[in-house]
């Protein structure tokens, strides 16, 4: 591990931010940052990381949310997933195929035969998708 002076690294795939909002169904979603507070993001969104699994099911305005924002994580399905496929977030905050212009959060490890499944999510933030090419 390299030693940095004067600069603070944070290797910790996870950091605590206040939700922006009242929090429903709160664990493992995708989160956005509004005013150095998260939010449900809007579909296809940029996230910051997603909830962790042990995070409550409903989370109070104000109260500290851990979140994953790199790594290996758990996210819910927002719908039928296969392995592989470039996620995106739906405006519940649940794991989606990204189509063109979404903002990609992370590639599926495994696959959700329907939406409410947990499934395994290599988190990487790769930026928007770009459309299909003639």
């Amino acid at each position: 591990m390299a030693t940095y002076f004067g600069t603070s690294i944070n290797e910790s795939p996870t950091i605590v931010l206040p939700a922006g909002k009242k929090l429903e169904n709160a664990r493992g979603i995708a989160l956005t940052i509004s005013g150095g507070k998260v939010i449900k993001p809007t579909a296809g969104a940029h996230v910051i990381g997603l909830s962790i699994i042990e995070t409550d099911e409903i989370v109070e305005e104000g109260r500290d949310v851990d979140i994953q924002i790199k790594d290996i994580g758990k996210w819910v399905a927002g719908e039928e997933i296969a392995a592989g496929t470039e996620l995106a977030t739906d405006a519940d905050g649940k794991a989606v195929a990204a189509k063109a212009g979404d903002f990609i959060v992370g590639i599926a490890l495994s696959s959700a035969e329907k939406a409410g499944t947990w499934i395994k999510v290599q988190i990487i933030k790769a930026g928007y998708k770009p459309a299909a090419s003639a």
